[in-house]
């Protein structure tokens, strides 16, 4: 009887864990939905140049939330229920109300920081020598104190979600960061269109107006996190009260330790999107004034890569990593069972994953960019071709993200650091000189490619000298996708060259140029997946069309 029970909880459990794990999953994705869908109104409103004082505040924000939060939600929640499952909940509990205590410190420092540090910031983003360079800093420096408001509540509501997360409660994190995103959108169309269209405000007070939701987002979350704690301390302290082992007198000081060694890959990784980005609103406004543009056209073209082209692009990118993530879970217990050959074909499954995703959605982005831009961007219709440039960059995130989460899976997430410091050395140093060999802002995005190439090179390096990961499998397969997205590729092409000889060139024929294209596409691809039987095999379903036996070798 006891083998059945044992059986039945640990099914519960995984259960349990599963629902959780998608229960994040669909969060996060509806968030960075809501986070996608605001900036075309919004960039309508403010137009590019209050996009650009906007997404340069943004990514500092990023940065000093990365800083003031060090990873710590996850690794609290790795924490959490390690010390949960020995039966050592007083320690868990320890750990948080300290934790909180620090993180609440961390963020009245972070935003102190960011706050007083704003106009040097601002400073590093504009260059001077222009006759708006002066109104310039000054709009982003007001940005950048407007943002900097939210952090004094986000690094102790980081550690509450990670606290519920190591209880196996994904609820209360899944709902606090839908509501946040919610709030702050709201609060942000709302306070722009009063400051345009009622006040008639320039569009740095609108884009300080932007930040500052930030702030108000974080008190909707905090508010759920609060009605959750309070609604669930009765029972926690039952269960905590079940406690049967008696915790070890452990030194706070050795529990921070140990947290931190959780913590401090994951940080790296969660920095490295805005470190780039840094990079180039650092550096490509003095690279094309040098080549004679004017620092609004230059800032522009900032704002039309690192905010409306990276937004598209994290569209593939998000569902790429979400597949293949959910697999990392097993391939850590595979890997510490030391069962290599599984490992090996989860890392093989993991990568399949990831370009059965990425490389049609390339495909499709590089041929429906202009329309892409046209419907979603109308007054902004002549940067299409940032998104052109671009659209390769969510192939190398995608394996970026993905490879350093197997890094971790098998132990060896300290190399991540190296390879990201890596990474972002060439994507600076190449910045400039590629801006002044394309002439445009577009030399930028083909650096960001680089920089990640080169970093996910390292990282996939240690992983083949770690389990000797073969290359066979994976590069057969993918010679397949690339095959099959060839085909897709042109079967779009065909239907957008016949589409635009006889459409007006208008909005809505591009929506309907993206919208016909975009299910072609899907059609094509989905369908030549089943028929070879490459969707079977890298998805693990049992997909076929009444075709023989014919498989995609295995």
């Amino acid at each position: 009887m006891s083998t059945v029970s044992n059986k039945q909880s640990t099914s519960s459990g995984n259960a349990g864990f599963v629902r959780g794990t998608m229960l994040l999953s669909g969060a996060s994705l509806i968030s960075r939905a809501l986070g996608l869908i605001y900036l075309f109104p919004f960039q309508f409103m403010v137009g590019a140049t209050g996009i650009m004082f906007y997404t340069y505040a943004y990514n500092y924000y990023a940065i000093m939330i990365g800083l003031a939060t060090a990873g710590i939600p996850v690794a609290v929640s790795k924490f959490v229920a390690k010390y949960n499952a020995l039966g050592e909940y007083d320690t868990s509990e320890r750990l948080y109300r300290s934790g909180l205590k620090i993180m609440s410190l961390t963020g009245v420092v972070s935003f102190l920081a960011l706050f007083f540090l704003a106009p040097y910031l601002a400073h590093r983003a504009i260059p001077g020598g222009d006759v708006d360079s002066a109104s310039y800093v000054d709009a982003v420096t007001m940005t950048i104190r407007g943002v900097s408001f939210a952090l004094l509540l986000i690094p102790p509501m980081s550690m509450t979600r990670g606290y519920f997360q190591g209880y196996q409660s994904m609820g209360p994190t899944a709902i606090s960061q839908i509501l946040e995103q919610i709030v702050r959108i709201i609060f942000l169309l709302v306070g722009v269109s009063v400051a345009i269209y009622l006040f008639d405000s320039g569009v740095a007070f609108a884009a300080t107006i932007a930040t500052f939701s930030a702030f108000i987002g974080a008190i909707g979350s905090v508010a759920v996190l609060i009605y959750y704690f309070r609604k669930r301390s009765s029972g926690l302290q039952e269960l905590r009260a079940t406690q049967i082992v008696r915790s070890p007198d452990r030194p706070l000081t050795d529990l921070y330790k140990e947290l931190l060694t959780y913590a401090i890959p994951i940080v790296m990784v969660g920095l490295s999107t805005p470190l780039y980005q840094v990079i180039d609103q650092n550096t490509m406004n003095a690279a094309l004034q040098s080549i004679g543009y004017t620092l609004e056209a230059a800032g522009n073209a900032t704002a039309y890569l690192i905010a409306d082209s990276h937004k598209i692009v994290l569209i593939p990118v998000s569902v790429a990593t979400g597949l293949s993530l959910s697999a990392t879970p097993l391939l850590t217990a595979s890997f510490t069972q030391g069962d290599m050959r599984k490992v090996r074909a989860q890392i093989s499954q993991i990568y399949q994953l990831v370009f059965f995703v990425t490389i049609p959605a390339v495909v499709g982005m590089i041929l429906l960019s202009e329309e892409t831009f046209h419907v979603l961007f109308p007054k902004d219709q002549a940067a299409w071709v940032y998104l052109l440039s671009y659209a390769p960059s969510a192939l190398f995130l995608a394996l970026y993200s993905v490879t350093a989460a197997v890094l971790q899976g098998i132990n060896r997430q300290y190399f991540t650091i190296i390879a990201t410091l890596a990474g972002l050395l060439a994507k600076y140093l190449l910045n400039a000189p590629l801006i002044h060999l394309t002439g445009d802002g577009t030399g930028a995005g083909y650096a960001t490619i680089i920089g990640y190439l080169v970093a996910t090179g390292l990282m996939f390096f240690r992983i083949t000298q770690t389990v000797k990961f073969p290359f066979s499998t994976v590069l057969r397969r993918t010679s397949l996708i690339l095959i099959i997205s060839a085909m897709m590729g042109a079967g779009v092409a065909l239907v957008k060259w016949g589409m635009v000889s006889i459409l007006p060139e208008t909005t809505w024929a591009s929506l309907l140029i993206l919208i016909v294209g975009a299910a072609v596409g899907i059609v094509i691809f989905a369908g030549l997946s089943i028929w070879s039987g490459l969707a079977e095999v890298v998805l693990g379903r049992k997909i076929s069309l009444k075709r023989g036996r014919g498989h995609a070798s295995r």
